[in-house]
């Protein structure tokens, strides 16, 4: 048995009530393989507090120690200092990202045996990135010692980018989904759109935003519904103030006509009868680093049509259980939209695939297994360097 400390350096207050939060999913899936794990959370101005997660799994009783640490945010690193107390009591740590500080503070010193979990890639939409990881390297990376540090990664784009910077021993593994997120149990929940319907049901679900690409998602869906009207797009999510209301204002007539529906927030057992009652998932971002919407599409046997991004380059292959598109035509994102609308056999041969390729690989169970193998390999590195 490993005890195992995951820490999010990010410095956003995390709500454990209403969304598939990754260190949790991870979390819950290595206490359930026997080993014991504490999450660290940052907690703004507030007093740094502990408080066990339960859960049950196989109708087996465990929990998680969280930590909410107080802290301080700068640059969109965070700082919690109460950080140093805790790792100790830990025989492994793992940390997000390269570039955030707390991050470097751990895996550079190596007080414990470290393992970085890293998403980010170089992409020419994400200039802000480039530029700030630019700057750290200068002022931070090469000035310590971090080659041989365990890295894991969310995609082969970030397992190159993460290359490029010297570190040696990296592995791609993906991101997983916690089935018991989406558990209703003997909870009953409304499903915010009608369960069933004549209409062919496009889906997004994600933030409304530039980097989504959301406004071409509305050319598209307009382009369609010009031939075919027996066609409907649903849209859950919200964004800045400013930028949605330029949306809605875009979108205004299609939902007075009932062929848009806008569903600004939703909890995550309502996103799940959403999947469920859908057809296809929509994803025209122009970045993603993952995007964990993919992942919950196809696990819920929505096949996905998407542009070229960190996560559907990991779970889509294209053709077998998806499609993955590295233009932004518009003509080319309706033909592919139409040909599994018009062709039912190769529709249904891309739910059963999807939903095989991450019950078989992109559970957090399944995940968790090549978690540990890093571990180990971090704790037998930190051993050899320094007994």
């Amino acid at each position: 048995m490993m005890k195992i400390l995951i820490i999010r350096t990010f410095p956003s207050i995390m709500d454990l009530n209403t969304y598939n939060i990754q260190e949790i999913g991870l979390a819950r899936a290595l206490v359930a393989r026997g080993h014991e794990c504490g999450v660290i959370f940052y907690n703004g101005k507030v007093s740094d507090k502990i408080e066990k997660l339960i859960f049950q799994k196989n109708k087996v009783q465990y929990e998680i120690k969280i930590y909410w640490l107080k802290g301080y945010s700068f640059f969109k690193n965070g700082f919690m200092p109460a950080i140093k107390k805790i790792v100790n009591q830990y025989d492994v740590i793992q940390v997000n990202e390269y570039d955030q500080i707390s991050s470097w503070m751990l895996y550079t010193k190596q007080k414990r045996p470290t393992v970085i979990y890293h998403g980010p890639y170089y992409h020419q939409y994400a200039k802000g990135y480039n530029i700030k990881c630019s700057i750290f390297d200068v002022l931070f990376l090469k000035l310590s010692n971090y080659k041989d540090v365990i890295t894991l990664t969310k995609s082969e784009p970030a397992s190159e980018f993460i290359k490029s910077k010297g570190f040696k021993n990296v592995y791609t593994i993906g991101v997983g989904i916690d089935e018991d997120s989406f558990s209703l149990g003997e909870e009953v929940v409304k499903c915010p759109i009608e369960k069933e319907s004549s209409e062919f049901r496009l889906l997004y679900v994600g933030k409304i935003e530039e980097r989504r690409n959301v406004f071409f998602l509305i050319d598209v869906f307009e382009k369609i519904i010009a031939a075919d009207e027996h066609m409907q797009l649903i849209i859950v999510g919200d964004g800045e103030t400013e930028y949605v209301e330029r949306f809605r204002q875009r979108i205004k007539d299609l939902v007075e006509q009932g062929k848009i529906v806008y569903i600004p927030r939703a909890s995550q057992k309502e996103v799940a009868l959403i999947y469920k009652s859908s057809k296809l998932f929509i994803f025209t971002s122009n970045y993603e680093i993952f995007g964990m919407v993919l992942l919950e599409a196809m696990y819920f046997s929505v096949p996905v049509i998407s542009s070229w991004n960190g996560g559907s380059s990991v779970l889509i292959d294209d053709g077998v259980n998806g499609f993955i598109l590295d233009t932004f035509d518009v003509e080319k994102w309706v033909c592919k939209i139409r040909y599994l609308k018009e062709n039912p056999e190769q529709y249904n041969l891309l739910r059963k695939n999807a939903y095989k390729k991450i019950s078989e690989k992109f559970l957090w169970d399944r995940l968790a297994v090549h978690f540990i193998e890093g571990y180990k390999k971090a704790i037998k590195q930190w051993e050899e360097n320094n007994f």
